[in-house]
């Protein structure tokens, strides 16, 4: 669990929020995602790669794609989102 406390500028709110991952919440790895625009939200959609068997020559010829979850967001929390990983990555400065 990890706590946050925020103070907006004047005092005039305070806000603790606390971070929790209870056991029914999701945590995977994914290694394919694809994105869409509805025109109101984004939708986000995250898969798994399972590779089959190798043929003869030991070439994997087929990966079996899985979905794992699929998330809905604002156009605004997407932006936000966005943001926020291309930071993480270096892509954005601060």
């Amino acid at each position: 669990m990890v706590e946050e406390k925020e103070t907006l500028k004047g005092g005039v709110i305070e806000v603790e929020r606390i971070y929790e991952q209870p056991p029914d919440a999701i945590s995977f790895y994914s290694d394919f995602g694809q994105f869409y625009n509805t025109g109101a939200e984004i939708v986000m959609q995250f898969y798994d790669a399972i590779p089959g068997p190798p043929a003869q020559d030991g070439k994997i010829k087929n990966v079996r794609t899985r979905l794992r979850a699929t998330i809905t967001v604002s156009i605004p929390h997407a932006n936000n989102i966005g943001k926020l990983l291309l930071e993480k990555i270096g892509e954005v400065k601060k």
